[in-house]
């Protein structure tokens, strides 16, 4: 295992389970099917971040916005992940019988609370949550081996984007102990039009792009005043993990990852 530093990663994760049905058998869902380029960009992703047998992360802090908690961040604590929260409704049954079952990392798990404690935040280990649907979907397309300890953390119900950036720079010494941290949400999460969509996309793309580690900050922190921003987030749930990841990102160059797919489905890397 490596301990040299990790990217700290932003990605849209997609709709539900669709990365794993089959859009011959469900029409509506061909573009983001298991067949689809989406899916296989996501399954060549640790090769695109330079991962091998000899530079693999040691662990994998993934920040969900699927887990939002009041006022005290939590933070997955099991030895052995074994049963999934299949947080969606309306798939087929297949979907339910996903099974993702990597170790978890207690001792990494102690670490995030103590740097967020030091830091000032409060924050609790949590024994009972299991993955959902924004950690086991894109995790199992990426090492479908399981073969990385994953520790989970929620988000805060306030959607904060002060909170969340200083949360990930509490977090940011983690990347220099070997540990891959991810932001799961998405880049857009509503029915804004396409053209919409993408001005917004655009407009972030740029920011983390071009802007300095301050000023990419403070336009994050001010994100409604980009174009379309509210048409593209009714809540903020989903921009959250990214907020995260550009604070434990500290001064590092930005690099959009998948520049070929759609602009909704826009992931970062930070190294």
């Amino acid at each position: 295992m490596a301990s040299s530093k990790q990217p700290a990663v932003f990605l849209s994760h997609g709709a539900g389970p669709c990365w794993f049905m089959d859009g011959n058998d469900f029409p509506q869902v061909a573009n983001v099917d298991k067949n689809s380029a989406g899916a296989k960009w996501f399954r060549q992703l640790p090769h695109q971040l330079g991962q091998n047998e000899q530079n693999k992360p040691k662990a994998i802090l993934l920040v969900t916005a699927h887990w939002e908690t009041d006022g005290v961040v939590n933070i997955s604590a099991q030895s052995q992940h074994t049963d999934l929260y299949y947080d969606y409704g309306g798939f087929p049954r297949e979907t339910y019988d996903i099974k993702f079952q990597p170790k978890g990392d207690l001792q990494l798990s102690q670490q995030v609370l103590e740097l967020l404690q030091n830091s000032g935040f409060n924050a609790v280990l949590n024994s009972k949550r299991n993955f959902d649907h924004g950690v086991f979907i894109p995790l199992k397309l990426m090492y479908p081996d399981a073969d990385i300890p994953v520790v989970s953390m929620s988000i805060l119900d306030t959607y904060s984007p002060e909170q969340h950036i200083a949360i990930g720079k509490a977090l940011s010494p983690l990347r220099e102990r070997g540990v891959l941290i991810i932001g799961s949400g998405a880049i857009t999460h509503a029915l804004a039009p396409g053209t919409q969509s993408n001005v917004f996309v655009d407009a972030v793309t740029n920011t983390l792009q071009t802007l300095s580690e301050k000023e990419r900050e403070d336009v994050l922190i001010n994100w409604t005043k980009l174009p379309y921003a509210r048409e593209n987030h009714g809540r903020e749930d989903h921009l959250s993990p990214l907020h995260v990841v550009v604070g434990a990102a500290g001064q590092d160059r930005c690099q959009i990852l998948n520049p070929h797919l759609s602009k909704t489905l826009a992931a970062y890397s930070f190294s």
